[in-house]
């Protein structure tokens, strides 16, 4: 009884019981909604849904990067875990760009060349086929010169899980099999810039990818 009197006196009611709801973003207040440029720097560690959305759209991946003498491998930028994402690292000197389908389908494009010491530019673009939770091309450039190119044939539609984006390191379960977590990057990141090129979708489409994002959030409950 003490507690509902002290509720009602401080404002706490009504309460919300609500759970795959209240994690729905686009039921709440954004800082992301409609911007189109992001850019983020060595260290950053946020939630997915408070993180650029690259799902369901074409995109590019620019990380600004120093390679320093004896070459350095980690991540530059990383978002989901184990259930699925995707990430971009550095591997015995070459850039790889991998995405994880459920744990279950593993697509993995690498570049033809290591990074020799020195500034360079990572750039990964993303050719999105349309649709939801479709597939698309991904292609690797290293200071604007291709080194690889190849084909995610599915994405996901809804919301990786619970685990976040991350620049310099892949905190918390990794999204690949290549490397254990967090596999920070030995050398320096300046920045990692990300656009994406969002697709006109009806509102059955929106339903599509709520339903599927919340049933990602029912299964963490």
């Amino acid at each position: 009884m003490t507690f509902w009197i002290e509720a009602k006196k401080y404002d706490v009611l009504p309460l919300d019981d609500r759970f795959s709801e209240r994690g729905d973003p686009s039921l709440r207040p954004s800082l992301i909604a409609g911007r189109t440029d992001f850019i983020y720097y060595a260290g950053t560690r946020i939630p997915e849904p408070s993180a650029v959305n690259t799902k369901n759209t074409s995109h590019t991946i620019i990380a600004t990067i120093e390679v320093p003498q004896g070459r350095a491998d980690g991540v530059l930028v990383a978002e989901g875990g184990v259930p699925g994402g995707y990430t971009l690292y550095i591997k015995d000197g070459k850039p790889v760009y991998e995405y994880n389908y459920f744990a279950h389908e593993r697509y993995k494009i690498t570049s033809s060349q290591a990074r020799s010491p020195g500034p360079a530019v990572i750039r990964v673009e993303f050719k999105y086929d349309g649709g939801i939770g479709k597939g698309g091309t991904a292609s690797i450039f290293i200071n604007d010169k291709k080194v690889a190119e190849g084909r995610i044939d599915k994405t996901f539609g809804g919301r990786f899980g619970a685990e976040s984006f991350d620049v310099g390191m892949d905190n918390g379960s990794p999204v690949s099999e290549a490397y254990e977590p967090p596999f920070a990057y030995a050398g320096t990141i300046k920045t990692v810039k990300i656009n994406i090129q969002p697709l006109a979708l009806n509102a059955s489409e929106q339903q599509s990818i709520r339903d599927a994002e919340r049933e990602v959030l029912l299964g963490m409950e």
